[in-house]
């Protein structure tokens, strides 16, 4: 599916606008959504999944606007979406939530519904409690319920907002196969703060900061905004005046610094880029 944003503003009563004028196009396959807190990501999912409607501007998928109720109504039979914060019935089990949920998306065949919600089950690791009441099962595994609802009826366009949060190293790179497969025939919109997560999955990149776009593009051109000035330090006593800190390695000798700045300390080895140093220096930037 392919998405077109048109000149999009969402105001709430007395607060900053959460999305301010954004135009942009989003093609098909994965594309990470980042930007700090408050820069509208959440906003901007709940338009496209149809829960809230946007002040000004409109939203097209596959050219179809979602200003019309019948254009809404169908996409939600083709959307799969995973919010941060999902609170599936305690008292089901996660197999009789994701048949409830089939049945949400018409999925009206009783057997293709529960072989669906088997193989998701699965999918996420969870084939040995699907018949347990979600109420007595960790966070991690709540998350992966969570996950395999938004599967449900293999949706052409699947919405997720940090979705490995909560989950340990192991059921992160499970996922992140999962999404990179799902990626491949679809449109998969990741929202996430693990940037690792993006640079592992997602060709494409949109960063927004206070509502508007500040890169939309290919994930290796978000890197390249730091190439020439991602630096390590020697082990020095003080962070570098004049530079972004990336992240900070203790030594006996003193503290080595990964950094992006146009003026690094004496004695720093230019190194390349990753997908953070591109994100700080974009930030940095502006």
């Amino acid at each position: 599916m392919f998405i077109s944003i048109d000149h999009l503003t969402k105001d709430f009563r007395g607060r900053p606008a959460a999305l301010n004028d954004l135009t942009v196009d989003l093609p098909q396959g994965m594309i990470g959504l980042i930007g700090p807190n408050g820069a509208g990501k959440t906003t901007l999912m709940r338009i496209l999944t149809g829960i809230i409607k946007p002040t000004k501007g409109k939203v097209f998928i596959d050219g179809q606007d979602l200003s019309s109720p019948a254009n809404r109504r169908n996409l939600k039979r083709h959307l799969g979406y995973l919010p941060q914060h999902i609170t599936p019935y305690d008292n089901l089990t996660p197999l009789e939530f994701l048949d409830y949920i089939g049945i949400l998306k018409m999925i009206d065949n009783k057997h293709v519904r529960q072989e669906q919600a088997h193989t998701l089950l699965e999918q996420v690791g969870l084939e040995d409690v699907m018949n347990q009441p979600i109420g007595g099962l960790s966070g991690g595994m709540r998350r992966r319920v969570g996950i395999a609802q938004a599967l449900m009826g293999g949706p052409q366009l699947l919405v997720v907002d940090e979705p490995t949060a909560g989950l340990d190293p192991e059921e992160r790179m499970r996922f992140r196969t999962l999404l990179a497969q799902l990626g491949q025939d679809r449109t998969v919109i990741l929202s996430t703060h693990i940037l690792d997560d993006v640079a592992q999955t997602c060709p494409w990149v949109c960063v927004l900061r206070f509502g508007r776009k500040q890169y939309d593009g290919p994930t290796e051109g978000l890197i390249h905004e730091a190439a020439g000035h991602t630096w390590v330090t020697p082990p020095i006593a003080a962070p570098p005046d004049n530079a972004t800190i990336i992240n900070a390695e203790p030594t006996p000798q003193g503290t080595r610094y990964r950094i992006v700045t146009d003026t690094p300390p004496a004695g720093s080895v230019e190194t390349a880029p990753n997908l953070e140093d591109g994100y700080m220096a974009l930030a940095s930037e502006r």
